[in-house]
């Protein structure tokens, strides 16, 4: 059943029928789907408490993790939404626990690993992965010193469904230099306009490849917030910063610069 088919058989239900509904046929949408329909019961002003309340429920079981959704309904004046919303703030606080250990101690097994193979090996292995901990350890793992195992890790991040993108703009802040790199290839391909003002912070980073990397991934991510930076990028002290600067800024502006 598609998204649509769903949404117009839930719409006319009354408010039982609805939550019968959903605990009936909810498996029949894929994971994105589930939860952007989850996500406009709950957005929606005339939804029932108890439709909400239920909502919620399947929200936190399906491994939706913004904690501030939940908390913004913690204190909800009915009883069955702050229940609701209560119980997935604390699953998810003991999921976190649960995630950092897994994700450190895969991590530092990494760590460990002086063959570069064994290490890309294991990173394909836990990529096939749907555990909430995975996306930590590819982001984190872009510090892989190996440019063939970084490769794989940056088409990994770009296809995910489910993404996360503030890891990343954390990982822009990080060591090493090409784990920086890594992380702006990513945003570039997935055109995150979000990535701006992670991206400016870093125009005077002191590594010439993020620099220049920066620039090509705002050629990517485009929009008037990009050529702002573009432009204090092509008064870069190093040339190759200065020309990627200004190819992008043609790329974006569709004007050609010299000089």
């Amino acid at each position: 059943m598609t998204l649509e088919e769903f949404s117009e058989k839930f719409g006319p239900l009354p408010a039982q029928e609805k939550i019968r509904f959903i605990y009936t046929n909810i498996e029949s949408l894929g994971t994105d789907d589930k939860i952007n329909f989850l996500l406009a019961i709950l957005k929606e002003q005339k939804s029932s408490p108890l439709v909400k309340a239920t909502a919620l429920k399947f929200l936190r079981e399906s491994s939706y993790q913004e904690s501030e959704l939940y908390q913004n309904f913690a204190g909800d004046q009915f009883r069955a939404i702050a229940n609701a919303a209560k119980r997935a703030v604390k699953d998810l606080g003991e999921k976190e626990k649960d995630n950092d250990y897994y994700a450190e101690a895969v991590l530092r097994k990494l760590n460990t690993l002086p063959d570069k193979d064994r290490r890309l090996k294991i990173l394909k292995a836990i990529a096939r992965l749907k555990a909430p901990w995975v996306l930590r350890v590819l982001v984190e793992s872009l510090d892989d010193p190996n440019e063939r195992n970084r490769d794989f890790l940056v088409k990994e991040l770009i296809g995910r469904e489910i993404w996360n993108p503030a890891a990343l703009y954390d990982r822009l802040n990080l060591p090493p230099w090409y784990a920086r790199s890594a992380a702006l290839k990513i945003l570039a391909k997935r055109a995150d306009a979000g990535a701006l003002c992670a991206i400016e912070k870093i125009i005077a980073d002191p590594n010439v490849d993020v620099r220049r990397t920066a620039a090509e991934a705002l050629s990517e991510i485009g929009g008037e917030g990009a050529l702002a930076i573009l432009v204090k990028l092509a008064k870069d002290k190093n040339s190759y910063v200065r020309q990627a600067a200004r190819d992008a800024l043609g790329k974006v502006t569709k004007v050609r610069f010299s000089g």
